[in-house]
C-alpha cells in the first residue's frame, strides 16, 4: 500500500486529486500515509452510503523544505 501511494505521489502534479474507494478497515491506514506525503484527506460516505465502502478525496500540495528561502 505504501509503495503505490508513493508512486501515486511521484507521477501526480501538485494540486492534483485523487478518489480512493476502500473498506472503512484500511481507509484509517491510507489517510495516515497520505498525510505524511502533506496530502489534505477528505473522508466521505459512498453513493449508496455502503457500511463497509468510504471515499477518500485526497489534493497533493506543492511544498518546499525550510532550506528552500536559501536559494
Amino acid at each position: 500500500m505504501k509503495s503505490i501511494l508513493l508512486e501515486m505521489d511521484r507521477i501526480l502534479r501538485p494540486s492534483a486529486f485523487v478518489i480512493i474507494r476502500e473498506s472503512y478497515y484500511f481507509m484509517d491506514a491510507i489517510a495516515t500515509l497520505a498525510k505524511g506525503m502533506r496530502w489534505l484527506c477528505l473522508k466521505q460516505d459512498t453513493e449508496y452510503n455502503v457500511e463497509n465502502e468510504k471515499l477518500l478525496i485526497c489534493q497533493k500540495k506543492l511544498w518546499y523544505s525550510k532550506d528552500s528561502n536559501s536559494l
